[in-house]
């Protein structure tokens, strides 16, 4: 039984790395990196590259985690430490409530699963709530901005305007770049920052727009109205594969369900086998398979949906 379980393990996940591989989407940083090496000018002492991209999107291990953390923190708002203490008190509370009804396991196993899932789960859904925010107000933030440079507004001023009217994460943003920029920080330090808390691919390409128009100068307002274009195209074509992986999103997640709540009727209707599958070495053997079974076959689908094009 344990070499069958180990060898589904092992094929499961070979069979994950396989499908990522195949079918994920070309990294923006790997994009711009080859771009950046591929049409590279021949510059000499006089003449630099307008954008140092890696400047932009290259960043440590260390600064990684420094600037989640931000992030996380911003994103949890007022009292964040304070919310961020209650999240993992109850979490705890759960896991202790979950291993004395159901598990009947090591407690100290079951609240570190606990907390390592309900926290990658809460920091997904506040990442995914930033991001839809961003979405919902960057098209209107470049609107008022190419309103503004239009009207004879200066490239920092314009920033500031559209900081000082909108409201929001990315209003806050724009004002944070304005005020750095009138206090003569350097225009790539201010950048590389605020591409840090705003981690999009729009964000990036907006930001290079702005980097090349100080450096180089150009009709910014003709390419910001060419990039809010192209984000409402990317909005339509992400609404529409959302509508097409709908049904196999909502199938997925049923039959991922399934087995739990089995689990949970059985604890309550039929005892003895619940016993046996949470006491008995031999029915344990079938729990871990079960999870890792669940598992893989999530990783699997979702690597699926992220990779449909």
């Amino acid at each position: 039984m344990m070499w069958f379980f180990g060898f589904q393990v092992v094929f499961g996940m070979a069979l994950l790395i396989y499908v990522l591989r195949q079918r994920r989407r070309l990294d923006l940083n790997d994009y711009l990196q080859e771009y950046t090496r591929v049409h590279r000018p021949k510059a000499t002492h006089s003449i630099q590259q307008a954008i140092d991209v890696r400047s932009l999107i290259g960043q440590s291990f260390t600064s990684r985690i420094y600037y989640f953390w931000l992030n996380l923190l911003d994103q949890l708002g007022a009292f964040a430490l304070v919310k961020l203490i209650l999240f993992l008190v109850l979490v705890c509370m759960l896991a202790r409530f979950f291993n004395d009804s159901f598990f009947q396991g090591n407690i100290w196993i079951v609240t570190l699963i606990f907390l390592l899932v309900c926290t990658f789960l809460g920091s997904q859904f506040l990442r995914n709530r930033r991001e839809k925010e961003f979405e919902e107000s960057f098209p209107v933030a470049l609107n008022m901005m190419t309103s503004a440079v239009s009207s004879g507004e200066s490239l920092t001023h314009a920033i500031s305007y559209v900081g000082a009217t909108l409201e929001g994460r990315v209003a806050r943003e724009f004002s944070n770049m304005g005020k750095r920029l009138q206090l003569g920080e350097a225009p790539e330090d201010v950048f590389r920052k605020a591409c840090a808390r705003l981690p999009y691919p729009m964000f990036f390409f907006f930001v290079m727009t702005l980097r090349a128009n100080m450096e180089r100068g150009g009709q910014l307002k003709d390419i910001i109205q060419r990039l809010n274009k192209l984000m409402f195209n990317i909005r339509a074509i992400e609404k529409k594969k959302s509508a097409l992986t709908a049904e196999a999103r909502t199938s997925a997640k049923i039959v991922a369900a399934i087995p739990f709540i089995f689990i949970i009727v059985m604890r309550f209707f039929s005892p003895e086998n619940y016993d046996f599958i949470m006491s008995d070495s031999r029915g344990r053997m079938l729990l871990y398979y079960m999870f890792a079974s669940e598992f893989i076959g999530i990783l699997i689908i979702w690597g699926l949906m992220r990779s449909a094009r």
